[in-house]
């Protein structure tokens, strides 16, 4: 597939690393010429240095031919109006990375489609909104949606004092619990494992738990033996994703505290959101704001600086501190693996991997379609789609060849969720859901794609 992408900043640069992986056919528009060289000495990708809104320019990279236009530079002007000429050229399907939907009002019968704009993407409302998702339990770190409504793939850690501790998986003491969930991954030690039959789930273990949402819930439930209500919550920073995210918390309940080191910023926060929060002027690596704001015995501490370091030791210092949870915001790169091996931190979210992440949910390979790449681990969660021609059409899933380290999480057939069993056959238009690494998936291919398709 030939994907053209506007910007080659932290989005545009771990979209591209990320699609070239699967070999998709990708050029890349920035106006920098040192930034289009660094990435050149990176990947093997074809790079322009040029105005992405700029017929001409767009025209050079082939937009005439394009299967789909990414517009993440860091300019919404820009995206908007790139989306516009990519449309007008017949591109099927674009995709912008906006700092506001405020753009756009289907009230006002202005929506994204009048501008050619198939999908919007705001890394910032994305990124509130995976936090939100992992807020309310203590041991939930991660949780994957999907378009099918309810179906989830929940991450949690097994706790020292969590009835999942020390189970085999083949005598599981609740079997009623896994008719309607699948233990789909474990992380341990930052090693993807496939969990089977004889795996003993330890202490530590991130376990990804697929299934309706309440199904999950369930089976969180039962292995929880003293559940921790969540009440209030330190927010560090009051960056524009600290602030949508203290306004959210506090529409739905929780006593909320923000630092931030900007006094005028703190102001505005408050005259801006109008909402009862106690708001405090400090730095959150000073100990004595610190326990001004109550990070010694918070529920929740939530570190969304712009900087990656302060981050990191405000969460570290809360922590040891008191804090129960602590979750971090992660802006580079080199730090998508650190945090998640660091004890004192038990959530990193990725700004990269949120965004990356929304808009993989809307590419579509052939009869794959990828929709996150994890946090805790290098792997992928893929839908594959059974076609009438693919390998396992009509075949029981014990029958089919997969691989041993291939685990089927869900298959969502006509907008209902199915658990996996080995008896089960995968009839054409099932969506069925994989967690896997690169190589895992790659080797999927083959079973799914019609013949006489070649993996892209």
């Amino acid at each position: 597939m030939k994907i053209i992408i506007l910007g080659a900043g932290t989005l545009g640069t771990f979209l591209v690393s990320t699609l070239c992986r699967d070999n998709h056919d990708v050029v890349v528009i920035d106006k920098s010429s040192d930034t289009i060289q660094r990435l050149k000495d990176k990947l093997d990708v074809m790079a322009l240095t040029g105005d992405g809104a700029s017929i001409t320019n767009l025209k050079t990279a082939g937009i005439e031919d394009a299967a789909m236009f990414i517009a993440a530079s860091n300019n919404d002007t820009v995206n908007i109006h790139a989306c516009s000429i990519a449309k007008h050229f017949g591109v099927p399907k674009t995709i912008c990375r906006l700092s506001s939907k405020d753009y756009f009002d289907s009230n006002d019968k202005f929506p994204p489609l009048e501008q050619g704009i198939d999908h919007i993407v705001v890394p910032q409302d994305n990124c509130v909104e995976n936090i939100m998702n992992v807020v309310n339990r203590h041991e939930v770190i991660e949780k994957i949606t999907f378009n099918i409504p309810d179906a989830t793939i929940t991450a949690v850690k097994v706790l020292s004092d969590s009835r999942l501790k020390g189970v085999k998986l083949r005598e599981f003491p609740e079997p009623e619990l896994l008719r309607s969930v699948r233990f789909a991954a474990i992380v341990r030690k930052g090693r993807l494992l496939a969990p089977h039959g004889e795996t003993i789930i330890m202490a530590g273990d991130e376990l990804y738990i697929a299934g309706l949402d309440n199904d999950v819930e369930c089976l969180i439930d039962w292995a929880t033996l003293q559940r921790r209500a969540v009440s209030r919550v330190v927010i560090a920073g009051g960056s524009k994703i600290g602030a949508a995210l203290a306004s959210k918390l506090v529409a739905n309940g929780y006593d909320v505290r923000l630092i931030d080191t900007d006094l005028v910023n703190c102001e505005q926060i408050l005259n801006d959101l109008n909402i009862k929060m106690l708001v405090i002027h400090g730095d959150s690596n000073d100990k004595d704001v610190l326990i001004e704001a109550g990070s010694d015995n918070c529920d929740l501490f939530i570190a969304t600086q712009d900087d990656d370091e302060n981050n990191i030791l405000s969460c570290i210092l809360a922590k040891r501190m008191g804090a129960a949870k602590v979750i971090t915001l992660i802006g580079k790169e080199e730090y998508i693996d650190i945090v998640p091996a660091m004890k004192m931190i038990d959530c990193g979210i990725s700004r990269r991997l949120v965004a990356t992440n929304s808009i993989l949910r809307n590419i579509s390979i052939n009869t794959v379609h990828t929709d996150a790449v994890i946090h805790r681990a290098n792997a992928y969660v893929s839908e594959f789609e059974v076609t009438p021609k693919s390998a396992v059409a009509n075949k029981k899933i014990d029958e089919c060849k997969f691989s041993e380290s291939t685990i089927l999480s869900l298959i969502f057939r006509a907008g209902k969720v199915v658990t996996p069993a080995g008896d089960l056959i995968l009839l054409p238009g099932d969506l069925v859901v994989i967690i896997g690494a690169v190589s895992a998936v790659k080797e999927l291919e083959s079973q799914f794609k019609p013949k006489g398709l070649f993996s892209l």
